[in-house]
Parts: structure tokens; C-alpha cells; sequence
């Protein structure tokens, strides 16, 4: 699996959820954020404006645009650039599935139409590459794979059609990808260039892919140069430099990354994950994860509830 497609999969837990939402007439409404999800607005039809918690100015949102908050940030949406004061709850059900809302009274103006959703983060594992992004990206101009999945959802969500509880989650998770990698666009101005270099990086990207393909290899750092074809000490700071971290760091970061994935999914024993993660026997195992989670792989592992509720967006 390449890292991209790791870092979706680590960090989420439970299925994605979200609303289509048409407003009429005059309106504006805050929506309070959550920092257990990600989420995103995307304008369907009409115009509105984005007031993210925080900024001074508020976005203009066209049809195409998507703001995505990816550490839970709230924001306002007004059909005006007056910053909203009232505080829409109801867009936050407890329980899952995909919704729809209508608002306001119809007048001569066309509806302002968005799809709005939300990823159930579990921010323990989450990743340095979504911790890089600002608190809100607005993404123009976002191409044909991430226009073809909104123009999708559009279609899916204007009425309720017969498989459509089956569809919307896999859309849904279709988009955060196409999300994050409009993120790691030089234009799209989320400051991941450490990222985005080291995805780009001949040799970085050839060890980070050795690493995320195959943790329970017994790396080193020679071991991970001579993967990117430099010498030690070139690959050391180079591989620093873009993702922020010691190469073994990285490389134990990943494997408890990855043992929290597997005690938390699967009915895995101990002694299976500790040999899936690279550790030769169980002991050596729970002692580092206790070292690095505070507790032992089977309390970790009894603790977990497994929330599946799907949240609806900051």
C-alpha cells in the first residue's frame, strides 16, 4: 500500500457521513467544530461566503469549490459576507447515515446547494502529513477526478435512490483522497511542501514505500539509503528535513501506527501483530508499546469501542 493510501486508512475510524443542504432566501449559520473529525463543505449551486474560526476575512464558495477543515475546525455559511450568529446544532446528528436539510423560504434567488461531510478521526494515529495542513484549505480549481466525485454526490444526493446508503460511504472516502491530493498540489497553498517533496523524492519515496510496504523488515538506517541509493549520511538529513522526523523514528512511529491498526481491527493475537510490526517475540513488543502508548496491547485492544457513528462536518 503507498503512503497516501496509508495515511487515509490509519487515520480514520468508522464510516464517513454527511448531508446535502439547500438554503433559501436570506440565511447564515454557524456550525461548531468537532477535533474528532475532518470535514468538508462543497458547494453544489449558487454562492455563499465561509467564515473559518479564526480568519479575519470570509471565503467566497462557488460551485466546485471545497473547503476542507481537517483538524475540526467550525466555520460559519452565510449567503452574505455578514459573519452568522446563529449556531445550527441539528447539522450535527449523533447517529449515522447520509441526511438532507432545506432552509429558509424560497424567494426569486436560486437555493444555494452544498454537500457537506465528515471523517470520524482517530487522532492518535493520525499522521504528520494531515498535522502539516492549516486549519481550513480552500480548494479551486481541483480536477477532473475530484470534479467528477462532487459532480457524483451532486447526483446522488439531489433524491434518494435505491442503493444509495451502499454508495455514499464509498464516495465519500473516493473524496478525501482526491482531498488529500489536492493538498499536496504546490498551488493549493496547504504548507506540506515537506510532504509533497518527499512523496516526490526519488529516493525518500522509495524508502518510505519500503517502510510502509513491509514494517516488520528489520530496517536500518543503511538499510533505508541504500533503498533511496544515497549515502548514509545525505539520505539521514534529507529524509529529516522533508517529513520531520529521524528515519528510525519514523519507522517505529509507523510500526505502533500500525499495531494500534491492527489490535483495534482485527482479532489479531499479540504475539501475531508484535510479528506483523517486526518485533521477534511479545515481550519485546508490549514493553514498546507501553513505552510509547502508556499501556499494554491487551488494554489498548479492551479499551477501543470501535465508535461507528458517522459525524457530520465542523
Amino acid at each position: 500500500m503507498d503512503l497516501l493510501s496509508d495515511v487515509v486508512t490509519s487515520m480514520r475510524s468508522g464510516t464517513p457521513g454527511g448531508a446535502r443542504v439547500e438554503m433559501h432566501g436570506t440565511w447564515g449559520w454557524y456550525l461548531p467544530g468537532d477535533p474528532e473529525v475532518a470535514g468538508f463543505m462543497a458547494v453544489l449551486a449558487g454562492v455563499c461566503h465561509l467564515f473559518p474560526d479564526g480568519a479575519d476575512e470570509p471565503l467566497r464558495v462557488v460551485p466546485g469549490d471545497l473547503v476542507f477543515s481537517p483538524h475540526g475546525g467550525g466555520y460559519g455559511l452565510a449567503d452574505t459576507s455578514i459573519a452568522p450568529t446563529r449556531t445550527m446544532e441539528e447539522a450535527r446528528p449523533s447517529a449515522g447515515g447520509f441526511h438532507r436539510h432545506t432552509y429558509g423560504t424560497p424567494d426569486d434567488r436560486p437555493p444555494v446547494a452544498f454537500v457537506a461531510g465528515g471523517y470520524r478521526m482517530d487522532r492518535a494515529r493520525t499522521h504528520s502529513l494531515l498535522t502539516a495542513l492549516p486549519a481550513h484549505i480552500h480548494i479551486r480549481e481541483s480536477g477532473a477526478g475530484l470534479t467528477r466525485v462532487l459532480a457524483e454526490l451532486g447526483e446522488e444526493t439531489a433524491t434518494s435512490r435505491p442503493g444509495g446508503d451502499a454508495l455514499l460511504p464509498l464516495l465519500l472516502d473516493t473524496l478525501l483522497v482526491y482531498i488529500l491530493r489536492a493538498c499536496l498540489r504546490p498551488t493549493s497553498g496547504a504548507q506540506v511542501e515537506g510532504w509533497a517533496r518527499a512523496l516526490d523524492d526519488p529516493g525518500i519515496g522509495a524508502a518510505l514505500a519500503s517502510v510502509h510496504r513491509d514494517p516488520a523488515h528489520p530496517w536500518s538506517v543503511d538499510a533505508l539509503a541504500r533503498t533511496a541509493r544515497m549515502s548514509r549520511a545525505t539520505f539521514t538529513r534529507r529524509f529529516a528535513a522533508l517529513t520531520g522526523m529521524p528515519p528510525m523514528s519514523y519507522v517505529s512511529w509507523w510500526r505502533m501506527n500500525t499495531a494500534r491498526g491492527l489490535l483495534r481491527d482485527t482479532d489479531l493475537s499479540v504475539e501475531q501483530v508484535a510479528s506483523r510490526v517486526g518485533y521477534s517475540s511479545p515481550f519485546a513488543f508490549s514493553h514498546a508499546f507501553r513505552r510509547g502508548q502508556g499501556t499494554s496491547p491487551l488494554r489498548f485492544r479492551g479499551r477501543r469501542t470501535g465508535r461507528s457513528e458517522n459525524p457530520l462536518p465542523p
